[in-house]
């Protein structure tokens, strides 16, 4: 029983003589490196010798990985009694290393760097949406005669226009194959507000539609070619499948339109905005668009004809 009490204080001991070892390791200033060098009296054994500056530095660590210095000073060793003490402004200005005067040192984050270098790569892959990321690749197409705007699609996507199902409004549709995704353009041949652009956001529903949202949703402001636009999206039921509308609506030269993405089915719904998101930042117009004409009954009132100057009496 002694000897295994024995035993058991040794290795307790070791334990926190090894614990101890490895704290002065990672935390405990420690020799850096030698930064010069020159001659100056030591108050330790009173001889003119030469004194090495030496940087002593606390880091950060992770087990015996340097992370970042924490705190550093300065201290010059004599190399002939060994002695140890803070160096003075006064003596470090008539010190050199390598014949030029010792220099302020700046405590950097060498050991941070590497890391710091690998959380930004991968943030930056991560966030960056490119056609490998969805398994798309794109085009640049345009949606004319509808509209002339461009902008880059799914290569694989079908899209057709339709210019005469209404005299007003003309509309530019594109859907994946199996038409479970589908963007429209539509573009308003008369003049509207922004307000009566929010209010077409049933347009892509049908009879079929449940759950619909009675008002218009709450909007978001914007940007779509450069333009200022409101953005709005809703979930609802389509013949019991559920269903998500995205739109955007805005004006360009007086002309008003809608950029709509409707999805259809949870998987749809989970990874559409990637592409969406891919879509919009990509819509440019071409040219200035002809304003459209103006609503009917709001022509202006004659002018009334100037009146005659009177003919000066002789």
């Amino acid at each position: 029983m002694r000897r295994l009490a024995g035993e058991n204080l040794r290795d307790r001991s070791t334990t926190r003589a090894l614990d101890a070892t490895l704290l002065r390791r990672l935390f405990n200033p420690r020799r850096d490196r030698v930064r010069g060098t020159g001659w100056l009296d030591c108050p330790n054994c009173h001889e003119h010798a030469s004194q090495d500056v030496d940087d002593e530095m606390r880091f950060a660590a992770l087990l015996t990985y340097r992370l970042t210095p924490i705190t550093r000073k300065r201290v010059l060793v004599c190399r002939r009694c060994g002695y140890r003490r803070p160096a003075t402004d006064e003596e470090l200005r008539r010190l050199e290393t390598g014949g030029q005067p010792i220099r302020r040192a700046w405590l950097v984050p060498i050991g941070l760097l590497p890391i710091v270098a690998v959380l930004v790569l991968t943030l930056v892959v991560s966030n960056h949406n490119t056609a490998a990321d969805t398994g798309e690749s794109y085009k640049s197409v345009d949606a004319r005669p509808v509209a002339d705007i461009g902008f880059q699609l799914p290569v694989e996507w079908n899209h057709e226009t339709d210019v005469d199902s209404s005299p007003d409004i003309f509309t530019y549709t594109a859907s994946d194959a199996g038409g479970r995704f589908q963007m429209r353009i539509r573009r308003f041949n008369i003049r509207v507000a922004i307000t009566d652009l929010i209010g077409h956001y049933r347009d892509d529903t049908g009879i079929n539609s449940g759950g619909l949202p009675l008002k218009v949703p709450t909007t978001s402001s914007t940007k779509v070619a450069d333009q200022d636009a409101q953005k709005l999206s809703f979930d609802y039921t389509e013949t019991g499948d559920p269903t998500e509308i995205t739109m955007y609506a805005f004006l360009h030269d007086g002309v008003g339109y809608t950029i709509t993405f409707r999805a259809a089915g949870k998987d749809t719904i989970a990874s559409y905005h990637v592409i969406a998101d891919h879509i919009v930042p990509t819509f440019t117009f071409a040219k200035s668009e002809t304003p459209p004409p103006p609503t009917p009954g709001a022509s202006p009132s004659p002018s009334p004809s100037p009146t005659p100057s009177p003919t000066p009496k002789k």
